[in-house]
């Protein structure tokens, strides 16, 4: 086995803050991942309190002509990319004005990142290439206390196997449907059944939201009621998580004020440490419920202190308000869920009321698609 990390494009410079980018994919040996690192710099006059850099991304897909090989926009690579390898892809956020931050967004297509068997093979298509999808309008603009216009960088990497693989097909990552939570009821999505499943993704996302609220029972049901894999409340899902993943660290560069809120992109129960950048300053948090943290600060002389920077290391086993569920053996694809001779499969989401109302919800599928 012969593996090699290969960049792709190198910081490239985008001298604009939105933009839909679309390039080659000039490799012949067989790719593993591919990982998309969006850098941008907080204006000058800060802080940057609202800007987190997987907001910004729309789409990161993988296409062929028409055919989508993989499609997931900044939130769904990040969380999909911490169930698939168990630990968080590497992030630098950063709110100090004037300050750069990045954070990377990665495509899987393998088991692990030296999987020789589920590949991605460029040579097996016409024409593939990479677009990406970027509005810094999607989270806080530019300007005062937002992004520095004009300072976004990308780099793609590649993990390249040039000798050891033999593909006998790809996982196929996908955002199936998205929509607004009308506030209320049952929301029933078909999921596709031409390849196998190995793990389902579901975000539930609203700023300083409960990321249970339009999702307060997941029924994955076949053919009405045939078979069901899972029939769960929101809550429950989320503990038994702690039996599926581990819990995944996020680092954190915050610049706030004493009592001031922040989202901290873990999602429902998660939990963590702020420290203080400075000595002579105490720090406290509470309220790490809602996709919330709630600083306290305070100096030696008992007084709030205003813009301090601080230091957040949080743990979490839903990244972006997401749930997950690996069907069987992730390492063994005679274990994940074969759909051949089913009719439907549908996913059904029942919403707590109108305390739902407003959530982006999103459904991924990752397939195991043959050559």
């Amino acid at each position: 086995m012969r593996i090699r990390d290969v960049v792709m494009q190198n910081r490239i410079a985008q001298l604009v803050d939105a933009r839909v980018w679309t390039f080659n994919i000039d490799l012949v040996d067989p790719v593993t991942e591919f990982k998309v690192d969006l850098r941008i710099n907080n204006n000058a006059v800060g802080p940057n309190d609202l800007g987190c850099i997987p907001y910004c991304i729309r789409e990161i897909a993988i296409i062929d002509g028409s055919e989508v090989i993989a499609s997931l926009n900044g939130p769904e690579s990040f969380a999909l990319s911490c169930f698939d390898e168990g630990y968080a892809p590497m992030h630098w956020h950063q709110e100090v004005a004037g300050m750069e931050q990045h954070w990377c967004m990665p495509l899987h297509f393998g088991r692990s990142l030296t999987d020789p068997n589920w590949i991605f093979d460029p040579t097996k298509f016409r024409n593939p290439q990479m677009r990406i999808d970027f509005d810094l309008g999607l989270n806080g603009g530019v300007g005062a206390n937002k992004w520095a216009t004009g300072t976004a960088e990308i780099t793609v990497w590649a993990k390249v196997m040039e000798e050891g693989a033999s593909p006998v097909g790809y996982l196929m990552s996908k955002e199936i449907r998205s929509y607004t939570s009308p506030g209320g009821g049952d929301q029933i999505t078909w999921l596709p059944t031409d390849f196998n499943h190995r793990k389902l993704m579901v975000r539930c996302y609203k700023t300083f939201g409960d990321m249970n609220a339009p999702s307060e029972r997941l029924k994955l049901s076949q053919d009405q009621d045939k078979w069901i894999p899972f029939d769960l409340y929101g809550n429950d899902f989320q503990y038994l998580m702690r039996d599926w993943f581990p819990e995944y660290e996020f680092h954190l560069k915050h610049c706030v004020d004493d009592l001031e809120r922040r989202e901290h992109y873990q999602g429902s129960g998660g939990g963590g440490v702020a420290v203080a950048g400075q000595a002579d300053l105490m720090v406290g948090i509470t309220d790490w419920a809602t996709n919330t943290v709630i600083f306290q600060l305070m100096d030696n002389a008992g007084a709030s202190p205003t813009e301090q920077q601080v230091w957040t290391y949080g743990k979490t086993r839903n990244p972006f308000d997401c749930y997950c569920y690996p069907f069987g053996d992730q390492e063994d694809p005679a274990d994940w869920l074969d759909v051949s001779g089913m009719g439907n499969l549908r996913l059904i989401l029942t919403e707590a009321a109108v305390a739902s109302a407003g959530y982006q919800v999103e459904v991924v599928c990752q397939q195991a698609h043959p050559y």
